[in-house]
């Protein structure tokens, strides 16, 4: 009997594939729609030869109206908020300000699904993959990209790695209300069951984690793939046709990502300091917008540090303990990889903030300490 409160269903989440949509996202967009759809297929090459902002400007101008809620909608949102980043940050100059023949569209699409107008995990992440063979599950090698940027294997594994671990993680969510529902009735032995399996689940994360290493090498990501995550400068960029006031939205970045954002409200583990807690809480205005409202009503459910800590049992402190422990392994690794992927490959230490434009070390490492400090004594 589910949490009473929370059904998965309700709030779009699978409970294998976890926040990846279910069905797989479409492919191409309604005939009307179809300059949309040219533009993304052109768009690696325009950009390699610096012809895309000349191609952006002569794009139609289409009533995004016309799109169905769903997939329609969320394809829609990847491409042209790809197509903002492309345009704003890919050139000899940061652009200013986006044209409203895509500003206008941009900005209604982003306002009915709830989210900002740019590009986040949601559309570049969630919504920006397909199955090579149906049949066969949702790891990278079984997936290919709807849209790049400019293109090639390591941007292609970098997207498809990353939702490789959304699918590594896809049952968390279940678990965890399976684990809601064991302490609504108090019984810790099969809470104990659920720790484990969501133990289970984090290595596979874990794992899954791993794997960007395979095919995303660190001087390219840094080079050809950051600078299309990268968030508006500080003035921040001004939607022609919406508003003349510039706007300021953060780029892409892996707390975007409800699935982690789950585990933590989930489990208890709660994030205080300045360096991580408003961050995490400002990252959920860029999810889909019932995966936000999942979060926000894990963080009033009952906590299950807060249960694990009251029985005082010692098998059930120590299986709480190894899944906060293994969370804590996977924002340790996730930190590694930032530093790889970024300090490492910058000369300029104040430049390398993370793909967000965040002080990516600080609140890194902050969200693991906090993350250690949550184990039951």
């Amino acid at each position: 009997g589910y949490y009473p409160e929370l059904n998965l269903a309700d709030y779009d989440i699978d409970p294998k594939q976890g926040f990846l949509p279910n069905p797989d996202p479409i492919t191409n967009l309604p005939q009307q729609f179809k300059a949309w759809d040219e533009l993304g297929a052109a768009m690696p090459l325009l950009l390699a030869e610096g012809k895309f902002r000349t191609s952006l400007r002569n794009l139609p101008m289409l009533d995004s109206n016309q799109l169905n809620e769903g997939p329609q909608l969320e394809r829609a949102m990847m491409l042209l908020s790809m197509f903002a980043n492309a345009y704003v940050n890919w050139g000899e100059k940061i652009k200013k300000s986006i044209p409203s023949n895509l500003a206008v569209a941009l900005w209604q699409v982003a306002h009915r699904l709830g989210r900002k107008p740019i590009s986040s995990h949601a559309s570049i992440v969630l919504n920006n993959w397909k199955r090579i063979n149906p049949q066969l599950p949702l790891i990278p090698e079984n997936l290919s990209t709807l849209q790049n940027f400019l293109g090639g294997k390591d941007e292609d594994w970098f997207f498809l790695s990353t939702a490789g671990v959304e699918s590594a993680g896809g049952e968390a969510p279940k678990i965890i209300i399976f684990a809601l529902d064991a302490i609504e009735t108090t019984n810790s032995e099969l809470l104990c069951k659920h720790l484990v399996r969501l133990s289970n689940t984090i290595e596979k994360m874990l794992s899954a984690l791993n794997r960007m290493y395979e095919h995303c090498e660190p001087k390219l990501f840094f080079e050809r793939i950051r600078p299309f995550l990268t968030g508006w400068e500080p003035k921040g960029v001004i939607y022609e046709g919406i508003d003349s006031e510039p706007k300021i939205f953060i780029g892409g970045s892996a707390a975007q990502s409800s699935l982690l954002q789950a585990i933590d409200a989930g489990l208890g583990i709660e994030h205080k300091s300045q360096a991580s807690g408003p961050f995490l809480k400002e990252m959920r205005k860029y999810m889909p917008i019932k995966h936000r409202t999942f979060l926000n009503q894990l963080d009033v459910a009952p906590s299950i540090s807060k249960y694990v800590e009251k029985i005082n049992d010692t098998l059930l402190s120590n299986t709480f303990n190894s899944c906060v422990s293994l969370l804590n392994t996977f924002r340790q690794k996730h930190l590694e990889m930032a530093i790889t992927y970024i300090s490492k490959q910058s000369n300029d230490e104040n430049a390398a903030t993370g793909t967000g434009g965040t002080e990516f070390v600080q609140f890194l490492s902050k969200a693991k300490s906090e993350t250690t400090s949550s184990k039951i004594n």
